[in-house]
């Protein structure tokens, strides 16, 4: 076993779940320079807050169903464009039976 860490998409034909998967994958597997180093770790950072930020706005809902305004960031947070979309939809795909609904 080499150590080596192998995001693949759960949907292969989803354009940007493979690049996410690429990209982690990459990230999780970049040794060497401390420039590499460094940019792994702001990269997991940015996953962590944007993952973060999802929990905290399901959390919201959970609490209030009939914010406007968390049902807002939510799909702001999952829509294709932002950043780590894939992780996050996947995130509420795993979990469908308590949030399918916002998909």
């Amino acid at each position: 076993h080499d150590g080596k860490i192998d995001v693949t998409a759960v949907k292969s034909e989803d354009f940007e779940a493979k690049m996410t998967a690429e990209l982690v994958t990459e990230v999780f597997n970049l040794k060497n320079s401390g420039m590499r180093v460094y940019k792994s770790t702001l990269r997991f950072e940015e996953l962590n807050r944007e993952m973060n930020k999802l929990y905290d706005t399901l959390d919201e809902l959970a609490q209030n169903p009939k914010s406007g305004f968390a049902l807002k960031k939510l799909k702001a947070l999952i829509r294709k464009e932002s950043r780590f979309a894939a992780f996050k939809r996947c995130y509420i795909r795993e979990n469908e039976i308590k949030y399918i609904e916002y998909l």
